[in-house]
């Protein structure tokens, strides 16, 4: 019988029964081929795969298990081809499903049906549901254990859809990834002793081998609700936080910077902290004092960040988010809404899953992306890499796709292209300048254009295409991979060199060694000019 080899997972949470259906849903691919190599290690019987993207199976990490388990012969994979119109009648599911009862090994065997959320969420209630029964009852005759994998940029749509539709299903589970933690959340699952429903695990990657993360107790769990309650109205700021003079209630407290705060914060339960951020904060440092201050007092601390004049930037925002911080504030001149936001979230509970370290975390918001032009090749693993990293974080990012106009030469526009910050990247293909916009949100990738492009993008570029889902931007990273696998594309990195000219160096310069023979030290000696007398016509006589 198929199970999830989850380490520490128990036995009700992660077995599969002969005879039924289980839905998998999760926002992106990656998530979802990871718990499906979990579910077909040590895998026996028979496996029927079927997917209109079949090969993306057999990239990646963990790969080699899906490469055994077909040269043995146990794994059988199908590729789909989509079509919009012709899928939503029920004689495509009849064909695919006559097509895989040919073979003997169907019999009590796993079916994997890997499907694109945004096929099915067009579909009604009851297109849908004749769609599953008839799954249902290939499961019901064979004795198959049948999984959906759903994805996309539609799937919390879809969701609320099959919740409607359980009967066709024995189990649903929703994938979710923050940082380095893996919640899978069990709308409702049934086991051979009963059900489970609205239960969620935290599990996390070790040595490639995802293990379930233990329930820590709160500080304030173990205490009495007497105490719990005890500094709840406290609320400690920085000097720094609000302006000079600001008449503050009584219960407000001034202390003097961050760290005398974060000393302050670890006699605390339930009081409100606020940090300041000035351009002279270590942002890391920072936030691994609210990573600790989360982890030793509990979730019923309150955490605040109160923006002076330092840059927070969006993923620097996520990274606080993720390391246990309530609230960042920009208002600093309006004392008034400071305190407005404070009583906004007192009695709140900190509620997002924490990683064991925060080192776990920091993996996923360094800087290591390249800047600037990139072959196409190196464009693509860059892209679909830190995509990946960035969608765990909650970081945005956007793909950009410019067609180039008609008899225009692509180096012209690529020198055009001037990039200051990391995680920036360009690439041109098949008349296509693609750019990566690493932690931008889609609406300020106009502003980021006329920061990049020194000239009107119209003159250059007949049409723009902007992708703003990590879901959608590592399809066309898969697509442009495949497309351009076996075909020989110009690379302009020689070309571009100079297009680096922009960056700070570092190193000192050589002073002593300076040749002053050199056109820029010689000493030009100009002749002193000979007064002209100037005579106005109005003068002459």
């Amino acid at each position: 019988m198929p199970h999830l080899n989850i380490t520490g997972l128990n036995g009700a949470f992660s077995e599969l029964k002969r005879g039924a259906n289980y839905a998998l849903l999760a926002p992106l691919d990656n998530q979802l081929l990871e718990l499906t190599r979990h579910l077909l290690t040590n895998h026996k019987d028979s496996v029927f795969l079927l997917s209109e993207q079949v090969e993306l199976f057999f990239e990646g990490e963990g790969s080699e298990l899906l490469f055994t388990l077909f040269e043995q012969g146990v794994l059988r994979p199908f590729h789909l081809h989509h079509n919009e119109n012709v899928s939503k009648g029920l004689h495509f599911s009849r064909g695919v499903i006559n097509e895989i009862k040919q073979y003997e090994q169907l019999k009590n065997s796993t079916v994997i049906v890997h499907v694109d959320s945004e096929h099915l969420v067009s579909l009604n209630e009851q297109q849908l549901g004749e769609k599953l029964k008839l799954y249902v009852a290939l499961s019901q005759s064979k004795n198959v254990t049948l999984v959906f994998l759903m994805s996309g940029a539609y799937v919390s749509e879809l969701r609320r859809q099959l919740l409607a539709l359980n009967r066709c299903f024995d189990g649903l589970i929703y994938i979710t990834q923050e940082a380095s933690i893996r919640t899978l959340e069990y709308d409702y699952w049934c086991h051979k002793e009963g059900v489970i429903a609205g239960r969620s695990v935290n599990l996390q990657l070790h040595d490639g081998q995802l293990a379930l993360v233990e329930v820590e107790q709160e500080a304030d769990d173990k205490s009495q609700a007497t105490e719990q309650d005890f500094d709840e109205d406290e609320v400690w700021l920085t000097r720094s936080a609000v302006p000079e003079g600001t008449k503050l209630p009584v219960f407000y407290k001034i202390i003097d910077d961050n760290d005398a705060l974060f000393s302050k914060g670890l006699t605390k339960k339930s009081a409100t902290l606020v940090f300041a951020v000035t351009r002279y904060t270590d942002l890391k440092a920072l936030a691994k004092d609210c990573f600790s201050l989360r982890k030793k007092c509990g979730r019923r601390l309150k955490l605040v960040i109160q923006n002076v004049d330092g840059i927070i930037r969006h993923q620097d925002e996520c990274l606080f988010l993720t390391l246990g911080v309530n609230l960042i504030l920009y208002s600093y001149s309006e004392p008034s809404r400071l305190l407005s936001q404070i009583q906004s979230i007192q009695g709140f509970q900190f509620t997002r899953p924490l990683p064991k370290s925060i080192d776990d975390v920091l993996k996923y918001s360094e800087n290591v992306l390249a800047k600037g032009y990139l072959s196409p090749d190196k464009f693509v693993q860059q892209v679909a890499k830190h995509s990946d990293s960035a969608a765990n974080l909650g970081v945005s990012g956007v793909l950009v796709m410019l067609q180039l106009l008609p008899r225009i030469d692509a180096i012209h526009p690529l020198h055009l292209f001037h990039v200051k910050r990391e995680g920036d990247i360009f690439s041109f293909a098949d008349g296509t300048v693609y750019l990566y916009l690493h932690a931008c949100r889609e609406h300020d990738v106009e502003s980021a254009i006329k920061h990049l492009f020194k000239l009107q993008v119209s003159d250059f570029f007949m049409s723009k295409n902007v992708i703003a889902d990590h879901f959608y931007i590592q399809q066309e990273c898969r697509r442009m991979q495949r497309h351009f696998a076996d075909t020989e594309v110009t690379d302009f990195t020689q070309q571009l060199q100079e297009n680096v000219s922009y960056i700070f160096d570092t190193k000192s310069a050589d002073i002593a060694n300076l040749n002053t023979e050199t056109p820029e030290f010689k000493k030009v000696i100009r002749p002193i000019s000979e007064p002209v007398k100037v005579t106005l016509k109005g003068e002459l006589s």
